[in-house]
């Protein structure tokens, strides 16, 4: 979805309610509360605001991975504050965050054209999903590739994993493998790691 599509979403929700005879309320719409854009309207009694508001989390844990969960949220509100409708005093405030929530429609960002910078929206499982793809994109270009050493290393090892903290009585069969761990960063730096699997946990050699 693009911005043009809330955009027209936005437009829908106004017109609804012009259309059951609201008008246009402009004294309470001066000074901006962080919101992208707003617009108030009023029959004379009461005054709902249509807002178009950011949101965000810079991460949120799923399971064990964590997503930068952000967007934009239509809001369809009825204003709870002491203001008059049709009143010419611009010093009267609506405050968005004490609306009455009549609806609240949100659309995640899931991507963005890198020509012109401008920005895709769809489901909160449409963002997740395109941030898995762009980790697993990531990790098969610039990360981890791995190579298994054979059994005869264990031994090897072993003196390694015994000064390991609660490893000290760890015997052959419990090293489960031992592997050499090649990443590379977005400059072309290479690190290599070994890192050795025992009793269920793993241990990088130092």
């Amino acid at each position: 979805m693009k911005f043009e599509q809330i955009n027209r979403k936005f437009t829908e929700a106004v017109a609804e309610w012009m259309a059951k005879g609201y008008l246009i309320n402009t004294a309470t719409m001066s000074g901006s509360q962080g919101e992208i854009g707003k617009i108030d309207l009023t029959d004379g009694k009461e005054i709902i605001r249509v807002t178009l508001e950011n949101f965000g989390k810079p991460v949120t844990r799923i399971n064990e991975r964590f997503y930068r969960l952000e967007g934009l949220e239509l809001i369809v509100g009825r204003v709870t504050d002491k203001v008059t409708p049709n009143s010419q005093d611009a010093l009267q405030t609506a405050w968005t965050s004490n609306l009455e929530i009549l609806s609240s429609e949100v659309f995640y960002e899931i991507g963005r054209q890198h020509r012109n910078g401008s920005k895709w929206y769809g489901t909160r499982e449409e963002a997740v999903a395109q941030q898995d793809k762009e980790a697993e994109r990531y990790r098969i270009r610039y990360m981890e590739k791995q190579q298994e050493f054979p059994g005869a290393a264990k031994q090897t090892v072993l003196p390694f994993i015994r000064r390991q903290p609660k490893c000290k009585s760890v015997r052959l069969s419990e090293i489960e493998k031992i592997t050499k761990h090649y990443s590379k960063t977005r400059t072309g730096r290479v690190f290599v790691q070994y890192v050795v699997n025992a009793r269920g946990n793993s241990y990088t050699l130092r």
